[in-house]
Parts: C-alpha cells; sequence; structure tokens
C-alpha cells in the first residue's frame, strides 16, 4: 500500500487499552443513492488508504511491549460485495462482523463492504477502535462517497495528525506532575501480570470472549419534523439532546424492567476532544475522544424534564472536571504489558483483585453502568448531486463490559438516527422494544 508513498507510522499511547480488546469495533454505514459500480468504489478506497493512512494501518509491538501503527508492507483494503435484498441488511452484516477478528499484525485493519441494489447501496466500514473513533468514521464516509463521485481527484498523503498526548492537552502543571507521578510509582509497585499480546492470544481471547456474548441492536431513525421538534423542546427546557435521552431511556428502563432491578447509578457518556486539543486535528482519522462518569438514577416522582435537566447540569459539570478528560492519558502512562494483562482478564473475564487499579477507569459488571451514550453530534453532508448522492449515515457502537445499554446517536440532513446496542443474553429483544416505544412517550409526550 505504502509504494510510492512515505510510510505512515504514529504510536498507540492514547488508545492502548483498546488495543488487542474484541469488543471494541467501530463501524458506520453510508447509503449512497443508485447501484454503486465496484471498479469506481475499488479506486476511491485506493485513494482513501492514501488520505487516511491509520486506516490502512497494521500493528508492530515491541519487545518492551510497545505498539505502533504503521503502513509498512499492508496491502489495499478488502472489499467484499453482496447484494442488498433490503434497508436492514446492513445490521445484520455489522452484528456479523463485530465478531470476526482483526488482523492487528498483519493489516490493514480496516475493511469495507458493498450491500448492492438498483435503487440504492450501502457501504459499510468496520475498524478496530484503536484507529479512530465515531466521529472520525463519519468524515472517512463522506470522503469515500467524494471520491467515488469523482474518480479522478488526485489526493496526497496529509500531515502526521497531532497525538493525544500531556503537550497537545490543556492541563495543571499539577496534573501533569501528580497525576504522572502516581503512574510511576504504580508501574514500580505493580504485583500483577505483566504479558505482551500479539495476534495468536488475540485470537484466542477474541473466539473465548465471543463464545459467552451475543449482541442485539434496534434502530429508530427520528423525521426531520420530529428532530426539529425535540430539539425545539429541549431548546425551551434549556438542556442538550444528550440530556434529554439520557433522561427518557433512564425513566422508560424503570418502567419496562422487571421488578427490583433499579437501573445502575452511573452512564457512560463519550465527548468529543479535538476542540481542547492544540494544534486542533481538524478532522483527522484518529482517537480523539473521552468518556466521563457521570452518576444518575430516576427516582419515584421525578419527571421527565426535571431529570433532562438534573442530567444536562451533570454532564456538563463532568465537561469541566479537567481530572475526568485527562483519565485516558493516565491510564496511557501505564506500563503497556499492564494494560495487555487488563485487557485479557476484561476479555476472559478472570478479573481478579490485584486489577483493582483500574476500577475507577474500567467499569467491568453489568450492574455498575445503566447507560454508555455517545452522541456525535449533527454531521453536514456535501450535496454530491448525481449520481451516487451519500443520503444517510448510520452509526453503530460497540457493547462494551460493564453497562447494560449502548445508545448511538448521530443526526444527518436534519434527521437523527438512534442506535440502541443491547446484550443478548441478559436483556430479551421485546423488552428492549418496549424500552424504545416508552422513551418515544418521554421524548415526545413529556409536558
Amino acid at each position: 500500500m505504502d509504494s510510492g508513498h512515505e510510510c505512515y507510522e504514529q504510536k498507540i499511547s492514547y488508545a492502548r487499552a483498546s488495543l488487542w480488546a474484541p469488543f471494541y469495533a467501530v463501524a458506520m454505514t453510508a447509503r449512497i443513492q443508485g447501484e454503486v459500480p465496484t471498479d469506481l468504489l475499488t479506486n476511491a478506497l485506493h485513494k482513501l488508504q492514501i488520505l487516511h493512512p491509520p486506516l490502512a494501518s497494521r500493528v508492530r509491538v515491541e519487545r518492551d511491549g510497545a505498539a505502533w501503527l504503521t503502513t509498512a508492507g499492508v496491502g489495499a483494503f478488502p472489499l467484499e460485495v453482496r447484494p442488498k435484498v433490503s434497508d436492514d441488511d446492513w445490521a445484520g452484516l455489522l452484528l456479523e462482523q463485530e465478531r470476526t477478528p482483526f488482523p492487528f499484525e498483519r493489516g490493514p485493519l480496516t475493511r469495507f463492504y458493498l450491500l448492492r441494489g438498483a435503487a440504492s447501496s450501502d457501504l459499510i466500514v468496520v475498524a478496530p477502535h484503536v484507529v479512530c473513533d465515531g466521529y472520525s468514521m463519519a468524515h472517512v464516509m463522506c470522503d469515500a462517497v467524494a471520491l467515488l463521485n469523482d474518480p479522478d481527484r488526485e489526493v496526497l498523503r496529509p500531515p502526521l495528525p497531532p497525538a493525544v498526548t500531556w503537550q497537545t492537552m490543556p492541563h495543571a502543571l499539577s496534573d501533569n506532575l501528580w497525576l504522572r507521578g502516581l503512574v510511576r510509582a504504580a508501574n514500580g509497585a505493580w504485583r500483577g501480570p505483566r504479558v505482551t499480546l500479539h495476534q495468536h492470544e488475540y485470537q484466542e481471547l477474541h473466539r473465548q470472549y465471543w463464545a459467552h456474548h451475543h449482541n442485539g441492536l434496534l434502530a429508530l431513525a427520528l423525521s426531520p419534523a420530529e428532530t426539529s421538534d425535540l430539539a425545539a423542546r429541549c431548546r425551551q427546557h434549556g438542556v442538550a439532546i444528550t440530556g434529554a435521552l439520557v433522561a427518557a431511556f433512564l425513566l422508560a428502563r424503570n418502567d419496562v424492567w422487571p421488578a427490583g432491578q433499579p437501573a445502575p447509578r452511573e452512564i457512560s457518556v463519550a465527548t468529543n476532544i479535538r476542540d481542547r486539543m492544540t494544534p486542533h486535528p481538524g478532522c483527522a482519522v484518529g482517537v480523539y475522544a473521552s468518556s466521563l462518569d457521570v452518576r444518575i438514577r430516576a427516582q419515584a416522582g421525578d419527571t421527565f424534564w426535571a431529570l433532562a435537566s438534573a442530567g444536562h447540569r451533570r454532564i456538563h459539570r463532568a465537561l469541566r472536571n479537567r481530572a475526568q478528560v485527562l483519565k485516558p492519558l493516565v491510564l496511557a502512562e501505564l506500563d503497556p504489558r499492564i494494560i495487555d494483562a487488563a485487557v485479557a482478564a476484561l476479555a476472559t473475564g478472570e478479573w481478579g483483585r490485584e486489577f483493582a487499579l483500574f476500577t475507577r477507569f474500567v467499569k467491568i459488571k453489568e450492574t455498575v453502568r445503566s447507560l454508555n451514550v455517545s452522541n456525535i453530534g449533527r454531521i453536514e453532508l456535501p450535496d454530491l448531486g448525481a449520481p451516487y448522492r451519500l443520503e444517510t449515515l448510520l452509526p453503530f457502537p460497540p457493547v462494551v463490559p460493564g453497562g447494560e445499554l449502548a445508545l448511538n446517536v448521530l443526526t444527518v440532513r436534519g434527521q437523527m438516527h438512534v442506535l440502541l446496542r443491547f446484550r443478548q443474553d441478559r436483556v430479551d429483544a421485546a423488552l428492549v422494544a418496549r424500552l424504545k416505544e416508552r422513551a418515544l412517550h418521554y421524548l415526545f409526550g413529556a409536558p
């Protein structure tokens, strides 16, 4: 792949905890008008490799456990073409592909699928979270369709994007000295296992994890009128849409869940940290996200908008908490062999007392979090015109240990798409359908 182009290499540090994790697949579906020609798409994907080299990388592991993304010796993106039977085919394909391991050491880490139909085609991308986040993936798909519509366009490899480090993230000197000093002490005092994972160990972790996990999804698309109405109602009550969604699903959970199973107190909210960085990474492909743990529980008698306001305040208070956003940077300072040992324990369920250091950062019990929420926000799609217009984007979040439900939200062309992920071995699909209907009642029926 890198023939004729400078080899891309970047050390994996900030996102190291995502490496080798069998449950961290990030995916996106682009619905494209018309029957997409395979030859034009192949040409577009070749240029996409040049434009976004992390997608076309593999993992190189050093003797001390340090890991790098590199494009050296990596071939072309794999593209599998299947006939499109219905507009729901993408969901089944992604449920299949999240259970398929990635070739970390051979690469490329990203794979593409084309569900080809006469009226519309779905282009699907799947990559491990160590490569990029959901916001990055949305822009990748916009670029892929733009290249599809402009086959003669020449592209150049962009400069190396900035990494998330102590140098690029604002923080107080006391944070740097205290937190990094604490982690150095933890590295020295660690008495648990230190391991360096490679492809064959990852394959076994992946096999063990998916032998006991079965995920489902429920997709919901609000109409443009419903999306506009919800935004207006949120503005009227002074809350962000994320706060309203959290309140709706927490109250709905209390309504439909079996008696005696109150919602856990914590929720996790993904946050985009690009605007906090210097220099700003723009739309570069990478992991530029953090997560915030917020304590909120729906109590008997809580009204919807009162809970939405409480959730809004707590989420924004956490966003202003510098230490919350810096948590992944703290993990990045740990010995990578300790992180690999923790990932292995998390994947196999062998999480012992020796990993108590991680309990503030890694929530592994399903009783800890009620929701993992990621609102990618509003993506403005370019109007590329005929013949291959990008109609919409459909997100696909992972279901990670430590939460009952994962909620992913993306607004495209004025239409909000909500994807609800759940553990089928723990939550009945009919119960999730009732949860959705009840949440919609709160979002649109609450006074």
